[in-house]
């Protein structure tokens, strides 16, 4: 039978953690005990469980418990050797998640960077998802401002500000905010007829 994670468990495995680094830091011993091992192991499974995480990631958080690197680099190592932790995994679901928020490839490559996701695998999780960043910038466009052309100079303005805010570049926002303009008038298809 599982056992769920409820309050009262929490509170042993913190206390449990919080013994353990007591003992790091009173240990002369640089051998680490089944014990030791048990409870960062645990610690990264909580976190793997909820999520996915980048390896940048769960370094910071276990360094936050407090737990020292040497004790559970092997061990993170380890996982992602294993492919439990998979930075490329992280960066996929990631950006999905960003995209379906309406965000832009920039602010996604930004936030990918902030989780320690090198530049090739951000790259990669871009591709992966298949996303097509014109009409993701017009649906954002049309949740804040509407479906209508604006013609005023200072509102055009705003809504490019706003896309770009929201992290995608020149070529998505002039699509987004001529978009309508351009299915009205019938210039957009006249500049990719072939005479």
């Amino acid at each position: 039978m599982r056992k769920t994670l409820d309050s009262r468990n929490v509170r042993v495995i913190n206390a449990k953690i919080t013994r353990f680094l007591r003992l790091i830091q009173k240990s002369k011993f640089t051998k680490m005990s089944e014990f030791d091992r048990k409870i960062i192991t645990d610690a990264i499974t909580r976190m793997l469980a909820r999520r996915e995480h980048s390896f940048n990631e769960i370094m910071r958080k276990l360094q936050q418990k407090g737990i020292a690197s040497d004790a559970f680099m092997p061990i993170l190592e380890e996982f992602k050797d294993a492919d439990i932790q998979s930075d490329a995994r992280f960066a996929e679901s990631r950006a999905r998640a960003l995209y379906l928020k309406g965000k832009g490839p920039r602010a996604i490559k930004l936030d990918l960077q902030q989780y320690g996701v090198d530049e090739s695998t951000a790259e990669h999780a871009m591709r992966e998802i298949d996303a097509d960043w014109f009409e993701s910038a017009k649906k954002v466009k049309e949740k804040k401002f509407g479906e209508f052309y604006e013609t005023e100079f200072a509102l055009r303005q705003k809504q490019k500000q706003f896309l770009q805010y929201r992290g995608f570049y020149q070529d998505h926002i002039e699509y987004a905010v001529s978009a309508n303009e351009s299915s009205s008038n019938g210039w957009f298809m006249l500049m990719f007829t072939d005479k």
